[in-house]
């Protein structure tokens, strides 16, 4: 084999490589923390202020994970739970927005709301919890191992 073959099988190689790098970079999926991350960007502020509304409260909600029966409880002090107007639970995965899940909080006379995470994949998720209680919003975020 002489030299000029061996260009030209060097050469067919490294088109080769680079056709292959351009179909996997444009054949990975890739998701957005959010559609909408500018707008909330600039709302930041406000979401500091949900944050310390929070941390004001007497008696703060309580999220715990039961991995043995594969569910998670929420648990509302019943003052805020009596106050609260509206509410919502998200269980966020940054990894793949469409794992993600969204409930009203519904609670049981105790305070009690329980979810099933037998659904969930294995893996770190956020949980944000969001309310709005006499006309004051709230926001709480957990970071969670299932």
């Amino acid at each position: 084999m002489n030299w000029g073959t061996k260009i030209v099988i060097s050469f067919v190689c490294f088109v080769g490589l680079l056709v292959t790098m351009v179909y996997v970079s444009v054949s990975t999926d890739f998701y957005l923390v959010a559609d909408n991350y500018y707008e909330q960007e600039l709302d930041y502020e406000s979401q500091i202020q949900r944050m310390k509304n929070v941390n004001s409260l007497a008696e703060k909600p309580n999220f715990k994970l039961v991995r043995n029966e594969g569910k998670a409880e929420l648990r509302f002090p019943i003052s805020v739970m009596k106050a609260m107007e509206e509410g919502k639970i998200s269980f966020f995965r940054s990894a793949n927005a469409s794992l993600d899940k969204e409930f009203d909080l519904v609670f049981d006379e105790t305070g009690l709301q329980t979810f099933d995470m037998k659904n969930l994949a294995s893996g770190a998720w956020k949980v944000k919890i969001e309310w709005k209680s006499k006309g004051t919003e709230y926001y709480q975020e957990l970071n969670i191992v299932i």
